[in-house]
Parts: structure tokens; sequence; C-alpha cells
């Protein structure tokens, strides 16, 4: 989805792995939102 997220709980995707354009600006941009996400994620466990 939009936020990078997979069906597992915690756990994100981004760059070629998500699908074409493959294309390294798209992979930036991807990981800077899984990232970002992926911190959200942990802190709430908290």
């Amino acid at each position: 989805n939009r936020q990078q997220e997979t069906n597992l709980p915690g756990v994100y995707a981004a760059g070629d792995c998500t699908g074409a354009p493959y294309q390294v600006a798209k992979s930036v941009g991807e990981g800077q939102v899984a990232g970002l996400n992926a911190s959200r994620y942990v802190s709430r466990l908290k």
C-alpha cells in the first residue's frame, strides 16, 4: 500500500521488490516512506 506495509505487521517493502518501474528515484522515495512508517510502528510498540 502507500505506506509500504506488507501483509505482515511491522514488515515494510520498498524498491524493486514492490514492482516496476525499477528506478533509483522510486526506490529512494519508497525507502524513505517505509523507514518512517517502520519507525512509527516501533514507537507504538513501546
